[in-house]
């Protein structure tokens, strides 16, 4: 996957220095927003969401509720800022953006997938090490798991569970188109709440910087953002106290790769379209993987870490501008 870099289009009057009061008003509005929307799931009922992730009222919660913040706050500075907002170029030029984003999402997708299978593979099957889980290579074993996972079962759903469970890597090239898909239409679009504001606002204002540096603190911040969820169990139930750092050590490798995302597409609807794909194959795991501790496995544990970081490495390194050429 060779491609050159494109710089998307930067929001005319950028500065040329961080403007710390406004990134500090941005943040106080994003966080303040999720605060506010974890207060409200507490105080109707939903105080441990460590096992109702995928519940319909939660998962709306997060959805219309939880992601926009990020974008409500960019907007509200941009509209201080009298600065034309990003919206109105969003979609530009899709047709001739959308093959990069294609080119883009479909190897980053599959490398995602394929390296925190594989790290699980290695630490958890091969090693033997407990926390990252082991990796479920026989059918009989999926459909116990699955079993597990659903519930009790009379012998004829048990036997349609069985029947139309796939194996291990139909399951996956599943989890995969599926996920490219839920990225392309509606996580996608959700997930754009997120992006307009850590990868598209918070990123061209912490552009002085530099990109190390950018990434590191935008990383730092998304994960933190994340905290009042996972106070209530959200991701790493049972460790809702050390969770938010396990979550800080995985937002800030997946920042990187979603800001070279942008970059070399030169649309914000990339990284967009790669976060609503990760929440697409993220509950995957569930299945295929056993013994799994929460803060160690994939997808949002030491395991997804390492995993997007290796990830993001090699996509920096095989979309690096080559020397002597024009970005």
């Amino acid at each position: 996957m060779k491609a050159s870099v494109v710089q998307d289009e930067v929001p005319a009057g950028t500065t040329q220095r961080v403007r710390w009061a406004r990134v500090a008003l941005f943040y106080g509005l994003a966080f303040g927003w999720v605060c506010l929307v974890a207060a409200g799931l507490y105080l109707t009922g939903h105080r441990d969401v460590s096992s109702g992730q995928g519940s319909m009222v939660v998962t709306t919660v997060l959805a219309v509720l939880y992601m926009p913040a990020p974008l409500v706050a960019a907007l509200v500075v941009e509209r201080l800022d009298g600065r034309p907002t990003r919206l109105r170029t969003l979609f530009s030029g899709f047709g001739r953006t959308l093959p990069k984003l294609v080119l883009v999402a479909v190897p980053v997708v599959a490398a995602l997938i394929l390296a925190m299978l594989g790290l699980t593979w290695i630490l958890g099957n091969v090693l033997d090490l407990s926390g990252p889980g082991r990796v479920l290579v026989s059918h009989d074993d999926l459909v116990a798991n699955a079993l597990l996972l659903v519930g009790s079962m009379d012998a004829d759903q048990v036997a349609s569970l069985s029947a139309s469970l796939p194996g291990l890597w139909p399951l996956l090239g599943l989890a995969f188109l599926g996920a490219l898909v839920a990225g392309f239409t509606i996580n996608g679009a959700f997930a754009l709440g997120e992006e307009y504001g850590w990868r598209g606002w918070l990123a061209d204002e912490l552009r002085p910087l530099g990109a190390f540096w950018a990434n590191v603190l935008t990383g730092v911040l998304w994960g933190l953002w994340h905290a009042p969820l996972i106070l209530m169990g959200f991701n790493y139930a049972g460790y809702g106290r050390i969770g938010t750092a396990f979550m800080i050590a995985f937002c800030v490798p997946m920042s990187f790769l979603l800001w070279r995302a942008r970059q070399v597409t030169g649309s914000l609807l990339s990284p967009a379209i790669l976060h609503g794909a990760l929440n697409g194959f993220a509950g995957v795991f569930s299945v295929v993987l056993v013994d799994a501790n929460p803060i160690a496995a994939a997808p949002v544990g030491v395991v997804g870490a390492a995993a997007a970081g290796v990830v993001a490495l090699v996509f920096w390194v095989v979309t690096r501008k080559p020397a002597g050429r024009a970005g």
